[in-house]
């Protein structure tokens, strides 16, 4: 399988190289409990599917709009400057938003598949150890299917700076809760909320079916996350808490940030400074990112992690009336 032939980038792509500490932990208890791990583990195993020969990769992509998404899901969409650009400057913003999209997830993919590697060497219970395996093989598989997706696009985008912080201080954090944390509900917690937004808006039977799949897939991660954090969590001390508050308000905005997709207006042609403004002024744009925390919250509420600093930032990015829906991490 190759990930990609001849692909075009905006940008030198770079190989990044980032220090890991840790440890590797054989535990030889091997009747360790963990019920609901270990059925998320069962699940996993039922649920595994083959990028190669599961999805049809024939199959034709719409040049203009690959996600066939309505233009609504487009962050400049409403602004003056989305009304005044013409149909084919609008092609060009759908077809490297789309791009961008993509790439940001597959970046997100191969470091899910760095942390949960480094789960499963570290986590001290076999539950743990063994749902993390199980994730090493399903990110494998999303790295694999994201990058061909990626194939049937225009190009492909390097990691924003917002992500690539996050990203390292997750993956490289000395504390593996934290790893767990930045990945299984930060990351995937708004990952998860922007494939539904796919699902729920593509009008393209391939993409719907694809990531309906890789949906499935995150939604174990997520709950893994949650199940292995909140004991922990209810037991932190108050430095301790402080750190983890810390990280989720650093996160949260990173991630928020993020979402703005500064990196296409000037390969797009369109004044860079005018579009990011015009994204962060827009109560539409707002709103579509809102929407993206929708499941991160209520998670962070069930952790004990909605302290009053982290329901600070919260209000300021506008997300806090959050915290009052249910938790759906369930897989």
């Amino acid at each position: 399988m190759t990930l990609s032939g001849s692909p075009t980038y905006q940008g030198e792509p770079r190989v990044h190289s980032w220090r890991l500490s840790g440890e590797a932990i054989i535990n030889e208890r091997y009747e360790d409990g963990g019920a609901d791990l270990m059925r998320l583990y069962h699940k996993a195993k039922a649920s595994q599917w083959n990028a190669e020969v599961d999805v049809d990769w024939g199959y034709q992509l719409d040049p203009d709009n690959p996600l066939n998404l309505h233009d609504g899901t487009l962050i400049i969409y409403g602004t003056p400057l989305w009304d005044r650009i013409d149909e084919s400057a609008r092609t060009q913003v759908r077809r490297h938003s789309h791009a961008w999209l993509i790439s940001q997830i597959l970046h997100g993919e191969q470091a899910a598949l760095l942390c949960a590697s480094r789960l499963a060497q570290s986590e001290e219970s076999l539950p743990a150890k063994l749902c993390a395996a199980a994730q090493v093989m399903d990110e494998a598989r999303h790295v694999e299917a994201y990058g061909r997706l990626l194939d049937k696009m225009l190009t492909r985008y390097p990691m924003s700076p917002s992500l690539k912080g996050l990203l390292h201080d997750t993956v490289t954090s000395s504390q593996l809760d934290i790893t767990n944390l930045g990945m299984q509900i930060l990351v995937e917690g708004v990952a998860l909320a922007i494939f539904g937004m796919i699902v729920a808006y593509s009008r393209d039977p391939f993409i719907k079916a694809l990531v309906s799949r890789i949906q499935r897939d995150e939604a174990r991660h997520f709950a893994l996350g949650r199940i292995s954090l909140e004991p922990v969590y209810r037991e932190l001390t108050g430095a301790e808490r402080k750190i983890r508050e810390e990280f989720v308000c650093d996160g949260a905005v990173a991630l928020f940030e993020h979402l703005c997709a500064d990196d296409i207006w000037e390969p797009v042609g369109l004044p860079p400074e005018e579009c990011k403004g015009a994204v962060r002024e827009s109560p539409l744009a707002r709103a579509l990112r809102r929407n993206l925390f929708r499941r991160l919250v209520p998670s962070i509420r069930d952790m004990t992690l909605l302290t009053p600093k982290v329901r600070t930032t919260f209000e300021r990015l506008g997300v806090l009336d959050y915290e009052h829906l249910p938790n759906q991490a369930v897989a």
